[in-house]
């Protein structure tokens, strides 16, 4: 609990830093199929999502907070196997939050690099958080609108049970894009738009003693077809090494579609 209020009051600080300038916030639902699992049967649920964003000043943000099995409806994630196992999705939850802040002032654009920041971000979720900081940029792209890039060191909470103690989890390098496919009319229009991350080097995750790997890869890729403030979504995400395990009871390379029902505001 002390963790969701904590993420809580995070994002709500934010958006009160970002009040008055460019800010968007969406509400999702999603329907996964087919879950990747690092420690069990892959699985099928349905999770809640508040998104948003913006940018004030030299401050550029990106959120969100997921509720897993939302409503009861999909599947609980069986950790092991059906027999000797145990639940983790029930009351589950996941959040990200990515502030950026501008070296404009200092750092001119240069070729295809629009804008760099010191790029920050914050992950906590049921069992654990982490902390990251490195290096972002916007980046000119073409077919592209929106693409950025930022290069992160990462520290994992560690598992002893000190929520103040932390291991060094490697880096991160992370993307993400956003393109205007068709505009049919003032209204209605067909974007793409997803992000993939790629971590490495992490000898904590690779040492605990588990059938782990230092590095692992995720690609969302979404289409959504958008009419005036509602979307409708397809995606498929794929995966490699999901949550840095190579277990063999586990499915952390399969390849995982969500549906999606969206009202931004």
């Amino acid at each position: 609990m002390k963790k969701i209020v904590m993420i809580i009051s995070l994002v709500f600080i934010v958006s009160i830093l970002a009040a008055g300038d460019f800010t968007w916030t969406q509400l999702n639902l999603y329907q996964g199929v087919n879950m990747a699992h690092g420690w069990g049967d892959t699985y099928n649920d349905t999770y809640f999502e508040i998104e948003g964003g913006g940018r004030t000043g030299i401050l550029d943000f990106y959120y969100f907070f997921d509720v897993n099995h939302f409503l009861g409806l999909g599947d609980n994630a069986v950790i092991g196997n059906s027999t000797t196992g145990y639940t983790r999705n029930a009351g589950d939850f996941f959040a990200k939050i990515s502030p950026r802040f501008s070296l404009n002032k200092f750092v001119p654009s240069f070729g295809p690099v629009k804008e760099l920041y010191v790029a920050t971000r914050y992950k906590g979720f049921n069992g654990g958080d982490d902390y990251a900081i490195g290096i972002g940029s916007d980046l000119k792209i073409p077919y592209f609108d929106i693409f950025a890039a930022n290069f992160y060191h990462v520290l994992q909470s560690s598992n002893d049970g000190d929520d103040s103690s932390f291991e060094d989890a490697g880096y991160l390098f992370a993307i993400n894009w956003y393109t205007k496919l068709y505009q049919f009319n003032k209204k209605f229009n067909v974007t793409y738009q997803g992000w993939s991350d790629y971590g490495f080097a992490d000898s904590y995750t690779d040492d605990l003693g588990y059938p782990n790997t230092a590095d692992e890869f995720q690609m969302f890729n979404g289409f959504f077809w958008n009419y005036n403030k509602w979307s409708l979504s397809t995606s498929v995400k794929f995966h490699h090494h999901f949550m840095h395990s190579e277990a063999d009871f586990g499915n952390p390379n399969e390849t995982s579609l969500f549906f999606g029902l969206h009202r931004r505001f």
